[in-house]
């Protein structure tokens, strides 16, 4: 199950609502103002995924905040 639904267009609007020359921290901070309920899945997805680590083991969901700046390069990537 994706973590984020319509992700491609919530990021869409998200730098569309940013000037030019904004920042990843920009980005996260006006994700997080436009879509609350979508940074909660994250975030809950995320400890989900700690719980069920055993210690010493990693798991392949980045932290939250790592989580939006990668969707947001990959986002850049796709709509050159």
């Amino acid at each position: 199950m994706a973590v984020l639904t319509k992700k491609d267009e919530k990021i869409g609007d998200v730098v569309d609502s940013l000037n030019d020359n904004y920042t990843q921290e920009e980005f996260i901070s006006k994700f997080i103002e436009m879509y609350p309920k979508d940074w909660g899945k994250i975030e809950k997805s995320y400890r989900d995924h700690e719980r069920k680590t055993k210690p010493g083991k990693s798991h392949p969901m980045p932290k939250p905040e790592e989580f939006l700046k990668n969707a947001l390069n990959v986002w850049q990537k796709s709509n050159k």
